[in-house]
């Protein structure tokens, strides 16, 4: 009896063999049969149907992931009334879809940036929202004594020019001044390293505050990369962000409404006042009043 003809683990057989067994597994690579595509034969028809059905795939997935994962989280923060929880969800969220270590969201206020959470798993630390401990660091200010824009901090640099900034290695990087970063490092025995700066834009484009996630983490080896693009963070911070929004206007209306209240109250307090001390019993009190006075000052 003949032997089997056995498949060289190099032919394009043994690859489109082996790309398919990667389209189950999810681990498929556009473009990895891009070489066998090029041919004219059946192989390269092969090699291109089966790529555009696994590109098909990976969006069908993505788009998945989108609707089990995301969208959930962006219902639940529109529904947050406790603004609190809700700025600390943005950023736990954010900082397990991006597998950072660290993360820290500023709200901007009177053109500076506001620490209001702050999180680091290495070093356990918890500030703001619910932790209950305040955050013992000065807002960033967008602008320089001078008037000029604050371009050497990261955060406010995102914020100036509504771009997010994605950092390698904050020790390496040209036209940022991470001297702040490296005192945390040097007194905590932590080593900041990839940075990914997001600016929170409003429905106007306007910025209501800056995202800012530190040291994303291999999954399988831990070691520290740089942040990716990632659609499902884009979605991510686009509903926070409009939860966020949300919430501001909610909250901005209540204190205008607030305040409309007790202008009106002011208002019918001085228009009781004034009824009271016009009429004629009031005066004839106040006649009555001096009367007195005068006579207790003879007297003397």
């Amino acid at each position: 009896m003949s032997n089997p003809t056995l498949i060289s683990p190099s032919s394009p057989l043994k690859r489109i063999m082996n790309a398919v067994r990667a389209v189950e597994a999810g681990n498929y690579v556009p473009g990895l049969l891009s070489d066998l595509e090029h041919d004219s034969g059946e192989l390269g028809q092969l090699a291109h149907m089966l790529d555009a059905m696994a590109r098909n795939v990976s969006i069908r997935d993505h788009q998945l992931r989108l609707l089990r994962k995301v969208i959930p989280i962006g219902v639940a923060l529109s529904a947050e009334k406790d603004y609190n929880r809700l700025l600390e969800t943005l950023v736990v969220e954010a900082q397990f879809f991006t597998n950072a270590d660290a993360g820290t969201l500023y709200i901007l206020e009177d053109n500076a940036l506001k620490f209001v959470i702050l999180r680091n798993t290495s070093l356990d630390m918890a500030m703001g929202g619910t932790s209950g401990a305040e955050i013992p660091f000065y807002p960033v200010k967008l602008y320089k004594p001078d008037g000029s824009e604050n371009r050497a901090n990261v955060v406010s640099h995102a914020a100036l020019t509504h771009k997010r900034i994605n950092i390698a290695d904050a020790y390496e990087a040209d036209g940022f001044d991470f001297s702040g970063t490296k005192a945390f490092d040097a007194r905590t025995k932590y080593r900041s390293k990839s940075f990914l700066a997001i600016p929170l834009e409003n429905t106007d484009n306007k910025v209501i505050g800056v995202l800012q996630l530190i040291n994303a983490k291999n999954a399988d080896t831990g070691e520290i990369i740089p942040f990716k693009d990632d659609d499902v963070l884009e979605a991510l911070v686009l509903l926070a962000t409009a939860a966020l929004d949300g919430y501001i206007r909610e909250a901005s209306l209540r204190q205008e409404i607030a305040k409309l209240k007790i202008e009106i109250n002011e208002s019918r307090r001085t228009r009781q006042v004034a009824e009271i001390t016009e009429t004629r019993y009031f005066q004839e009190l106040k006649d009555k009043a001096n009367q007195l006075r005068d006579q207790s000052r003879n007297k003397k």
